[in-house]
């Protein structure tokens, strides 16, 4: 059975905070994985970075706020890359739909306000690019 007060508590936690925690143990599972991979443990690790070890042991329990400069250091002397960024697709351009003239309604101003077959209004300065075909 579930504790109703924990349970409670653990909905107030903010998006924010959840996500935080979740990106720390990836860091830390990223680097257990490297680690293995090279045959290596933390107190190797401790040594390439001129650290004790526990100091290290308390970075590897997931709760360690890395900043970007110890996270170069490591992935210096590990040789590989812990956090990969990618970067956002180029913006591209508005899905097009050809319609016939005889198929939508202009106003106006020609703007385009009703195509024949679409349940939600098109305008010609809307998301959509629409060419009118003959």
């Amino acid at each position: 059975m579930k504790n109703k007060r924990l349970e409670e508590r653990r909905k107030r936690i903010p998006q924010s905070v959840e996500t935080y925690v979740k990106r720390s143990f990836d860091i830390v599972d990223r680097i257990h994985e490297i680690l293995i991979s090279q045959g290596k443990d933390q107190k190797e690790l401790a040594k390439a970075l001129g650290k004790k070890e526990s100091e290290i042991s308390k970075w590897m329990t997931g709760t360690h706020n890395f900043t970007l400069k110890t996270l170069a250091k490591i992935e210096e002397v590990l040789g590989e890359q812990i956090i990969y960024i990618t970067m956002p697709k180029k913006k591209t351009e508005r899905p097009i739909f050809n319609v016939y003239k005889q198929d939508f309604l202009m106003d106006a101003s020609n703007n385009i306000i009703n195509v024949k077959g679409f349940n939600t209004v098109i305008k010609s300065n809307s998301k959509y690019s629409v060419n009118a075909l003959d």
